[in-house]
């Protein structure tokens, strides 16, 4: 069958008649018929060579099958010839055995099947029938090979496309481990806070009406708070870092790293390592999945974390297919433009010309207006350079839809946007004309609603940033792109590119998608020309070797006048420095030196260290507490707390953050900021931020609404329009509250409490507030944080714990009182109503 796959593939008339069927049905998709079209006699020869480029072994030829024949089918239907039935051979062949649910009449072909043909399907069927849940599923090879491979217990390292089903497989088998094993722990590392709400709640419904089944955690548990012992930990590296410090006895029979790809994320890339080495440190048997779309270098992950039994499962065959289309402005004063298909490395074929009488002169101009005619009446996403520009997209969208009515769905959704962010974000406006956008800083209930409302149908147009990188399974029927970036001034390309193309195509619900690419002559990189993987160097090989001397100075405390503190180049400091202490500094070097280091360049780290821990007297073990602040500055921090302790418990006293609730809160943290901004980040006295951040941070932690936060916001500020004071605000909350005030106060806390220690009044420890754990939830009361733990938003927990009379419930206490709780008597949007439902049930 490859000798007669092999002679199709060099068949000229094959390709032009593949070729033809394409431009048909992409013709007909943009609503621009060919002629001529495809015949009935090329769509027959079409079938029948896609059928046995099926059986092929050459990914091309196999991919080349699923379109041929999927397009054929669509272009000439099943009314004259049983097209529907060639077209499952084709799929059962190929393993996809999900899109076989994509069309009613391919779904039900198999019972007309010829005798042959149906025993061939039960045959290739029965090697990837699997029972999930007691339930029978089919799935395609990759899946069923992934799920073979963790029910045996092995760790594996998959890079699979968007599509490929790889957190269905995932789910099943955490299932499967959770209703075989008594007590277990699965800590699931994810990069994002959006994500972390995404996969809790998928975990929350697969577990639902389980018998014991797991706690799913998302924030982290207090000391004084007892592990679960069935549990799944949904958190990022940061979070995961914060729980294993306080609990050292916690450990974890499974590691889930998804998107694992960050490992060479810079600092946050050495954070995520050193999490997972904790994590094998503390079980060295644990079992690990490493899942990530695009990684050509799988073994990467056993090489970096010294294991020889992690085995890669690459997969390149996306369960749906993508169209790329370029889009040529050729009068931006009538709104004309061209369409033209292009294969990646390909030439491009004229599709149709568009004429739509709108300017599109600008960028924006041309992602609305062209989207608006091109993607109308399917999901759309359309890619945005940044939060600011997608609101612009999104109110332009709207206003151009402006004849439609809104609709109870997108009306609950508008609520809700109200009540969690303000009545005045352009959000709310923009989601009852079908319109949404979606960014990072926006808060997770927010965003869900909106993700939510876009896979059910209620908006169509959705306009997003480079947050649909970060694993946000979101999927679409086409895909717009200007011009595009991530971050300032840093085009999209390489694999982020195809990250994103990834996204166009709803696996059973279309067989294609579209990405739509506008004045692709004009892009500064043309990802087309490049590979769809890449290898990744992790960041702590890649700080070492591409940054070695200015690693070596920031170790030796040689900051000079004009360097300013680089969080990315401190973490890996500390990193190193920890693994020093630990004796264990040979065998990151050794497995560094393995992958490519130069040997002087290890000696060089080994040196450097040797030299700081002459002069470094503050404890290792506080140092790693606060992995991206320079050892130099937090020994700075401590000798001032030493010196303004002195040995009264009263100035000891005066030291101690107060309760974000107390009275005096506001000028205990600008205080303490203020010391954190002198000793840690190198900020001159006079500086003033310390005293903004800490007004911020007592509404944050109070449990304030949002929208009392932006009302206090826009009446400071009036000078600005309340759209940009709500963005900034979002963005302060997110970046500079719940990141870099965090880091700040969570060292400091560590060092008073190495100080207390020292002087001889460690009883006191325990009159330190989590205040980093309170900044992270933006909440104080134990009851808000509890009924967040549960997985409810903070909006949502912020009204029901205004509601108890008890503040100080445990995780489970929250959950019995809210089975309890009449919903009816809270002022709460329909979603919120739905969200907490879906928790108390």
């Amino acid at each position: 069958m490859q000798e007669l796959a092999d002679q199709i593939w060099g068949n000229s008339r094959f390709h032009d008649a593949a070729a033809l069927a394409h431009r048909t049905w992409l013709a007909r998709e943009l609503g621009r018929p060919l002629d001529p079209e495809v015949t009935m006699e090329e769509a027959v020869r079409l079938m029948q060579a896609s059928a046995i480029l099926a059986c092929s072994t050459d990914p091309v030829h196999r991919r080349q099958a699923y379109r041929s024949a999927t397009m054929t089918y669509e272009v000439v239907g099943a009314k004259t010839l049983p097209m529907q039935q060639a077209l499952r051979v084709v799929l059962a062949r190929l393993g996809n055995f999900p899109a076989l649910e994509t069309r009613e009449d391919v779904g039900a072909a198999a019972a007309d099947l010829p005798l042959d043909l149906a025993i061939e399907e039960m045959a290739l069927s029965d090697r990837r029938r699997v029972l999930l849940r007691d339930r029978p599923a089919l799935l395609t090879s990759f899946q069923h090979d992934l799920w073979s491979k963790l029910g045996e217990g092995r760790s594996v390292a998959v890079a699979a496309p968007t599509s490929a089903g790889k957190s269905f497989i995932l789910q099943g088998h955490l299932a499967r481990v959770f209703d075989e094993a008594g007590e277990c722990i699965v800590v699931y590392l994810v990069p994002t806070r959006a994500l972390i709400a995404q996969v809790a709640r998928d975990l929350t419904d697969l577990f639902f009406g389980t018998e014991a089944a797991p706690e799913i955690v998302t924030v982290p548990l207090d000391g004084d708070q007892p592990l679960p012992t069935r549990a799944i930990f949904v958190m990022t590296q940061e979070r995961t870092q914060l729980m294993l410090a306080a609990h050292p006895e916690m450990s974890a029979g499974i590691v889930i790293v998804d998107e694992a790809h960050s490992i060479a994320d810079q600092g946050r890339g050495i954070l995520l390592q050193w999490v997972v080495d904790d994590l094998l440190r503390r079980r060295a048997d644990a079992q690990l999945l490493f899942a990530s779309p695009g990684i050509r270098n799988l073994d990467v992950f056993g090489r970096t974390f010294g294991l020889d039994s992690v085995e890669t499962l690459p997969s390149t065959e996306p369960t749906v297919a993508q169209n790329f289309l370029i889009v040529r402005v050729t009068s931006s004063r009538q709104g004309e433009f061209s369409v033209s298909s292009i294969e990646p490395g390909g030439e491009e074929a004229l599709v149709g010309e568009f004429a739509i009488g709108q300017t599109i002169a600008s960028k924006k101009e041309r992602l609305v207006q062209i989207s608006a005619a091109l993607g109308k009446g399917a999901p759309t996403i359309v890619y945005a350079n940044g939060a600011a520009e997608a609101e612009d997209l999104a109110i332009q969208l709207a206003d151009l839809f402006a004849d439609r009515e809104t609709t109870p769905r997108r009306e609950a959704v508008a609520q809700l946007v109200a009540q969690s962010v303000h009545p005045s974000y352009v959000l709310a406006a923009a989601v009852r004309r079908g319109v949404g956008f979606h960014y990072s800083n926006m808060p997770a209930q927010v965003r869900q609603a909106v993700e939510d409302a876009f896979a059910d149908g209620a908006i169509d147009f959705l306009v997003c940033t480079s947050t649909l990188l970060q694993g946000v399974n979101l999927p679409a029927r086409n895909v717009f792109m200007c011009r595009p970036e991530k971050g300032r001034q840093r085009p999209l390309e390489g694999t982020d590119f195809w990250n994103l193309a990834g996204r166009a195509g709803r696996l059973r619900r279309e067989f294609q998608g579209n990405i739509f690419l506008i004045d692709y002559d004009e892009w500064k990189a043309k990802p087309l020309d490049q590979e769809r993987d890449s290898d990744i160097v992790p960041a702590l090989q890649e700080g070492v070797t591409q940054r070695l001397e200015d690693l070596v100075a920031t170790m030796a405390d040689d900051d000079g006048d004009d360097r300013k503190p680089d969080g990315d180049l401190e973490t890996l400091f500390i990193r190193l420095l920890d693994d020093y202490s630990r004796g264990e500094l040979p065998t990151t070097l050794s497995r560094l030196t393995a992958a490519g280091v130069p040997s002087a360049s290890a000696e060089r780290v080994q040196a450097a260290l040797d030299e700081v821990v002459e002069v470094l007297t503050l404890p290792v073990e506080v140092v790693r507490q606060s992995p991206n602040l320079s050892p130099h500055r937090q020994q700075s921090l401590h000798a001032a707390l030493l010196a303004r302790a002195g040995t009264e418990k009263a100035s000891v006293r005066a030291l101690i953050p107060a309760h974000p609730r107390e009275s005096g809160a506001y000028a205990s943290y600008a205080s303490l900021l203020r010391l954190c901004h002198t000793h840690l980040l190198g900020l001159p006295e006079t500086h003033g931020s310390h005293r903004y951040h800490a007004l911020m941070a007592v509404f944050w932690m109070s449990g304030a609404p949002l929208p009392k936060i932006i009302d206090s916001a826009i009446n400071y500020d009036k000078k600005k329009s309340s759209r940009a004071v709500i963005r900034n605000t979002l963005d302060t909350i997110e970046k500079v509250i719940r990141f870099e005030v965090v880091r700040l106060m969570s060292c400091y806390c560590a060092v008073l409490l190495q100080v207390m220690d020292e002087i001889g009044l460690s009883e006191m420890a325990g009159s330190v507030p989590p205040i980093s754990l309170y900044l992270e939830v933006g909440a104080s009361d134990r009851s808000m944080i509890s009924f967040m733990g549960l997985g409810l938003s903070r909006v949502a927990a912020a009204i029901l714990n205004d509601a108890a009379v008890n503040k100080n419930m445990t995780i489970s206490e929250a959950r019995a009182w809210l089975k309890d709780a009449t919903l009816d008597a809270y002022e709460l949007s329909p979603l919120l109503v739905e969200e907490i439902r879906r928790v108390a049930r």
